[in-house]
């Protein structure tokens, strides 16, 4: 540590100018004391104007690219007025305001985190940089409907720049396409496979995975290429996720007949205003999930492992990313489970915190969030009355 706090105030000025969000000068200032001295916090007083994205075809609108971290929010000094220990993290999602202020997320529901019993003093906490996640919403503050998830492309892009934003994404219930800003319509990468689920970045690629459990990567000339062999697993989504430097896919079976786009097209009215869901003689309710399998790609012999543990990792399925933490660096909760928001999460205007489950690999059960409270203690803010 004590080369990188060496280095001179010239090149740490360089650093901190490159700097687009105020996430990111957070994480800058918890290096080491003199990173901190060097990079000020601005006192953000006057409204940021978003970025708006005129998106193109059937979900056409003024919308807005929103990027949050996902953080392990992590205490660096005991202090003497917090009650209980100290010794382990939180996981929290984090954002701008309109003001440039910071904002508290929970990383499943995009909620804000409010009422904490804890004072957030920056001096007392470092923010550990985990995932990135990107969703576009409306001026509403509702989630863009019609988006299923949203990646920035190239990796380099930035939300702030509209000359150089460009994205993927999978839309309309299965499409993936990619739009660059001014772009009037979609580039439909696929035209052969409207089924596709998931997006991420992994080892620096783009990797898609479709309903059959296929999962192709995305070139720098937006080349779909096939990179492993059908997965087929017999649930009805599935999720990519990348843990320990392996790429795995979770498939999540459903105790109902997946919807199509078709089921959702006259849930908006011509404004574009959220109207309310089709109901059809086949689905009055939505799915719920219950049951996961979980597999783990072998590079070397391209097949798939089926995995019965992950040990002490957890692997968090949220609305806009997913990813993998060990359940050693937090509070509370335990390993070798999968929490997720349950019910239809494509259509939904607003997430509340009883829609979060638990999945356990060991007993192979599902449970509410609410009903098993000490496995919420991972998240912040933290529930003083269950911690130790």
């Amino acid at each position: 540590m004590s080369q990188w706090a060496d280095l001179p105030k010239e090149l740490l000025e360089m650093i901190r100018k490159r700097l687009d969000s105020r996430v990111d000068l957070l994480r800058f200032r918890a290096v080491c004391t003199s990173w901190r001295c060097s990079a000020s916090l601005p006192s953000f007083d006057q409204e940021i104007p978003p970025l708006l994205l005129k998106l193109p075809g059937s979900i056409s609108a003024d919308a807005a690219l929103m990027q949050t971290s996902v953080c392990r929010l992590e205490p660096v000094r005991k202090c003497p007025n917090y009650s209980y220990s100290l010794s382990k993290s939180w996981l929290v999602k984090v954002g701008e305001s309109k003001y440039g202020k910071l904002q508290l997320l929970n990383p499943l529901t995009n909620q804000e985190a409010k009422d904490s019993p804890i004072s957030l003093n920056l001096h007392d906490f470092k923010f550990v940089h985990l995932s990135n996640a990107f969703f576009l919403k409306w001026s509403n503050g509702f989630l863009v409907f019609g988006i299923n998830k949203v990646v920035l492309f190239p990796i380099s892009a930035s939300c702030s720049n509209k000359d150089e934003l460009g994205m993927l994404s999978i839309y309309h219930e299965g499409k993936l396409g990619y739009w660059k800003y001014g772009d009037e319509e979609w580039t439909l990468l696929d035209d052969n496979n409207f089924e596709y689920d998931d997006i991420v970045v992994y080892k620096d690629q783009f990797y898609v995975v479709d309903r059959r459990g296929t999962v192709s990567w995305i070139d720098s000339s937006l080349n779909v290429i096939q990179y492993s062999p059908p997965l087929y697993g017999c649930g009805e989504k599935k999720n990519l996720v990348e843990s320990c430097g392996d790429l795995y896919v979770v498939d999540t079976y459903l105790d109902g007949e997946r919807r199509t786009w078709k089921d959702y097209e006259d849930v908006m009215d011509d404004n574009n205003n959220f109207r309310g869901r089709r109901r059809t003689r086949k689905q009055t309710r939505p799915n719920k999930a219950v049951d996961f399998r979980v597999y783990r790609l072998d590079e070397e012999w391209a097949t798939w492992v089926d995995l019965k543990s992950l040990d002490d990792r957890v692997f968090v399925l949220g609305m806009d990313c997913s990813f993998s933490i060990s359940c050693r660096d937090f509070n509370g909760g335990k390993g070798n489970c999968i929490y997720f928001i349950d019910g239809d999460d494509f259509v939904v205007r607003e997430l509340s915190a009883g829609r979060i489950h638990v999945f356990q690999l060991e007993d192979r059960s599902i449970e509410q969030l609410a009903v098993i409270p000490e496995f919420s203690d991972i998240f912040w803010p933290p529930n003083i009355g269950s911690s130790t």
